[in-house]
């Protein structure tokens, strides 16, 4: 279960794993690392499951949520006060666990006319001239139903609880929806996956140590606040702007009706717009970001598809410390399944030993 991000590192784990963890293994545990653009959470739930205490961030609010969904359940939850509140949710065979019990009745939900269905199905012909293919109308009426059903639930449910149903229901929604990879267009013809009908399904659970938070702010902001031996940053690449191309789980993720305009019903992304993804000001970003990092090992993943050219990410990041960088070929992603004429692709991963720079600043009463 899971959702096919742009830049997603699934695939990568085992090499970023094993790089960071021998460049770190003389830390003492549990070694504390920050995530600071954490995505669908991939890399935060790996260095959970291996005892790192993780303070995760995302600027979209969809990933976020994911990631809290991952990092602060170690199993399922009980969903106390949901059960005293409507213990009818919860009657009858006794095998399935308060969380199967949940999803149960989520998934029985008749549906609902709400924003999605008025926006992002065939029903935005009624107040708009856009037939928004991008669910069903049957998928669409459930999604604004499970969507505000979690939300009247709102003060019955401990935070972990929420952000694991509201994540369900994102991957549930991604499995139906009616696109080629993102939601930068939806397809004007159904795909069969389309047509099944929306269906929120128990997950597994990913043990590990408890101490885990997330955030959910600008990541350049956010590093100068968070201290850990290990910043993990994978920015932004490309041109693509994350909260364009996601934007429908967006708003399903913040369920609060925004303004929306255009063929595909887009919100207003430039509010989460990323310097990262424009040539003339990813340099600077990345910059800033090792300026205020506070950590003694920085690692960077990076592609040869990216904004920063090679030499000049090596250059910025030995400003700050001895640099290392090792690499490894990777498919490039696509979104359909036409064959590409560009090169293949090489991913990095950078580091920055930052670990004199901090003795340094710590002795000239510099260190922030």
């Amino acid at each position: 279960m899971g959702i096919d991000f742009l830049g997603n590192k699934e695939q990568l784990l085992p090499f970023l794993y094993t790089h960071i963890s021998e460049e770190t293994a003389g830390l003492p545990g549990p070694v504390g690392l920050v995530d600071l653009f954490c995505g669908a959470g991939a890399v935060s739930r790996c260095f959970k499951s291996h005892g790192c205490r993780v303070t995760a961030n995302d600027f979209l609010t969809c990933c976020a949520v994911m990631t809290k969904a991952i990092l602060l359940n170690d199993g399922a939850p009980e969903f106390r006060g949901l059960r005293e509140a409507a213990p009818e949710i919860f009657a009858g065979e006794s095998t399935r666990s308060p969380y199967e019990r949940v999803l149960a009745y989520l998934n029985r939900l008749e549906g609902r006319e709400g924003f999605i269905y008025g926006n992002y199905s065939p029903a935005s012909l009624e107040q708009c001239e856009y037939e928004r293919m991008y669910f069903t109308r049957e998928n669409a009426r459930k999604i604004d139903d499970v969507r505000e059903t979690i939300a009247e639930w709102s003060g019955l449910l401990e935070e972990r609880e929420e952000a694991l149903l509201i994540a369900d229901l994102l991957f549930a929604v991604s499995a139906v929806s009616n696109i080629a990879g993102t939601y930068g267009c939806y397809i004007k013809f159904w795909k069969p996956k389309a047509r099944q009908p929306l269906w929120l399904t128990p997950r597994r659970f990913t043990a590990g140590g408890g101490g885990h938070t997330v955030w959910n702010c600008d990541a350049n902001e956010l590093v100068g606040r968070v201290e850990a031996p290990i910043i993990y940053a994978d920015p932004p690449y490309t041109k693509r702007q994350y909260s364009a191309y996601y934007h429908i789980l967006e708003t399903i993720a913040r369920n609060d009706r925004p303004e929306i305009g255009g063929k595909t019903g887009l919100r207003n992304w430039k509010e989460h717009s990323s310097r990262y993804c424009y040539r003339r000001s990813a340099g600077k970003a990345l910059e800033e970001l090792l300026e205020r990092a506070r950590c003694q090992y920085f690692f960077l993943s990076y592609n040869s598809d990216g904004q920063i050219p090679h030499e000049e990410i090596r250059s910025i990041m030995a400003r700050f410390g001895e640099t290392r960088y090792w690499e490894v070929p990777y498919k490039r992603y696509k979104s359909n399944s036409a064959v590409s004429r560009k090169p293949p692709l090489t991913e990095r991963l950078y580091l920055a030993d930052l670990r004199e720079r901090r003795a340094a600043l710590t002795r000239d009463g510099g260190a922030h």
